[in-house]
């Protein structure tokens, strides 16, 4: 079922369809408010958990507050975005900076096709070696809205002006912050393959 048919049948009361959309979103909900709160001096892990339970607690209780004018997704990570803000600014922290790609590229994830499809060791190391280029690169980003930017741009395969929509600004702006963060984001991979291939010989 689409997410707008659960939320109707939520609004009936139908329990099954809460955990039916919280099956297929908290994922996503629980990665994003981590990212938010990886570098705000709390415990991330936690209070993801608690912003996630925070969040489907609300779409629970309104669930026909979401009108269908935004993407779903957009929908549901402004909320979560404005849960994760409100967690911070109640344990007297401050945002210092955003990881976008928490958990992202595992090279343990299994490949469509099956066994006879896995890998090769060569190629789980490269894309083990990419993954750990992207995630410390991204941690290192100076301006964390392009870390958010590039993260619902790849990660959720968001569009411009869905990122615009949850970030509330222009879209001239998020285009902006997806081309500097992209080549900022290559020159430091750069620079860390050409470091790895030196300490490896």
């Amino acid at each position: 079922m689409a997410p707008s048919e659960l939320l109707a049948a939520m609004a009936g009361g139908d329990a099954r369809a809460l955990d039916t959309l919280y099956r297929g979103w908290s994922r996503k909900v629980r990665v994003f408010a981590y990212t938010k709160l990886l570098h705000s001096g709390l415990d991330a892990h936690a209070i993801a958990g608690e912003v996630t339970i925070d969040v489907f607690h609300d779409v629970w209780r309104y669930p026909l507050r979401y009108d269908g004018r935004v993407a779903f997704a957009t929908w549901l990570l402004t909320l979560t975005r404005n849960k994760t803000i409100d967690q911070i600014r109640r344990h007297g922290k401050r945002i210092a900076a955003e990881d976008a790609f928490d958990e992202l590229a595992d090279p343990q994830q299994s490949f469509e096709g099956g066994a006879d499809a896995a890998p090769d060791p060569q190629t789980l190391q490269e894309r083990a070696q990419r993954g750990a280029a992207v995630r410390h690169c991204l941690q290192r980003l100076r301006n964390p809205l392009q870390r958010e930017s590039l993260t619902l741009w790849a990660l959720d395969d968001m569009s411009i002006l869905d990122i615009a929509s949850v970030q509330g600004a222009p879209e001239g702006t998020v285009k902006t912050r997806l081309l500097h963060g992209r080549l900022n984001l290559r020159k430091c991979m750069e620079r860390w393959f050409a470091q790895e291939g030196n300490s490896h010989g």
